[in-house]
């Protein structure tokens, strides 16, 4: 059985539990191949860090189409598909791992060193990521993320991001879903 599907949802442990739910269901149905079409602005990087760890577990061949943005932690997402594509409209973009403050916070130089040691850490394990699925290496990785710049599909490809430019197509008679959340 091949299902196709189209991913387009914030990274946050809602919607990464509710897909990582759905992903079971369909290995436990015998799903032999997923087709995600993904468009996605990113979000919490432990959720699409938990994500691709999923994705990279189902027991069904996993095919990625960016079939418009794949931002910031989506492009881990992405990278989990054996098999990825790119529209020839759709973008890339990174940039580096940043947090949210909310409320009064006090930023003493223990919290300040703890928080650099966070963001240190998130941006090497997504670099090795990278460069372990990819033709970039880490230090071009690091690079990206301090750049914060959006690529096109033709850069995609010739660093190994993606197999082919092509567009997406939904299979006639069924077969597919929409993932909002």
């Amino acid at each position: 059985m091949e299902i196709s599907l189209v991913f387009s949802a914030g990274i946050d442990p809602v919607s990464c539990n509710n897909f990582a739910s759905m992903l079971t269901k369909m290995a436990n149905q015998g799903v032999e191949r997923l087709t995600i079409g993904i468009n996605c602005n990113g979000g919490n990087v432990q959720s699409g860090i938990f994500l691709y760890n999923i994705l990279m577990s189902m027991p069904f061949d996993v095919v990625t189409h960016n079939i418009g943005n794949v931002d910031s932690i989506a492009n881990a997402i992405f990278l989990a598909g054996r098999t990825r594509y790119s529209t020839r409209s759709a973008t890339f973009m990174f940039h580096g791992v940043a947090f949210d403050l909310n409320g009064p916070n006090r930023l003493d130089e223990k919290r300040l060193k703890e928080l650099l040691d966070n963001v240190s850490a998130d941006h090497q394990r997504i670099s090795t990521l990278i460069a372990d699925r990819t033709g970039l290496s880490i230090d071009e990785c690091r690079t990206l993320f301090m750049e914060q710049k959006t690529r096109a599909a033709d850069w995609a490809l010739e660093k190994g991001l993606i197999e082919d430019i092509r567009e997406f197509t939904l299979p006639a008679g069924g077969g597919s879903v929409i993932f909002t959340g």
